[in-house]
């Protein structure tokens, strides 16, 4: 009887927590400050793997407008797709957080498909910031520490599929300027 009733006990604590356990394996949510720019993209590179000249720390005004925007539109994880002349938002996917349809929509974007609504890349503005360079199509994903080791099924999964591409490029945009002490270096 004492068994039974520590095994019901015990399973109702691991569904009550499985947020936390979640947490703790992946080291989602984690709280780390950097000393600057420069620590916080070394970091982001050695531990994810992510190119630093691809990373993108924005400044506090056009931050909190990115902000603004990819909660307006529910985003997570992928921004969206531009190159020379268009923009796709990641707006368009169902799941808006599923590699496979991040990496479905790129397929789509090179093939000029019909089915996908593209905004002119030149009316906007945030786009000229990133330094694009304009022979690839470049996926812009959205960056937190606080990803833990989700980037490696959301921003890693992806760069590795597309990297066969030949037109394939990517930026990194950080989300993460209140963790950053002395933004500038």
């Amino acid at each position: 009887m004492k068994l039974r009733l520590l095994s019901f006990l015990l399973v109702i604590s691991l569904l009550a927590s499985c947020t936390s356990i979640y947490s703790t394996v992946e080291n989602v949510n984690n709280k780390k400050t950097y000393d600057s720019k420069e620590q916080y993209i070394e970091t982001v590179n050695k531990k994810n793997h992510i190119a630093k000249d691809k990373i993108i720390i924005l400044n506090d005004d056009e931050l909190t407008n990115f902000i603004y925007e990819i909660a307006s539109k529910r985003l997570s994880t992928y921004y969206g797709i531009a190159n020379k002349s268009y923009f796709v938002s990641a707006e368009q996917l169902s799941i808006k957080s599923c590699s496979g349809q991040m990496t479905s929509l790129y397929k789509l974007f090179i093939d000029d498909d019909k089915s996908i609504t593209k905004s002119d890349a030149s009316e906007i503005p945030f786009l000229t910031n990133l330094q694009l360079d304009k022979s690839k199509n470049t996926v812009i994903f959205i960056y937190s520490h606080k990803l833990g080791g989700m980037i490696k099924s959301k921003i890693n999964a992806v760069i590795n599929e597309l990297e066969k591409e030949n037109t394939f490029d990517y930026r990194v945009i950080s989300i993460d300027n209140p963790d950053i002490i002395h933004k500038t270096q």
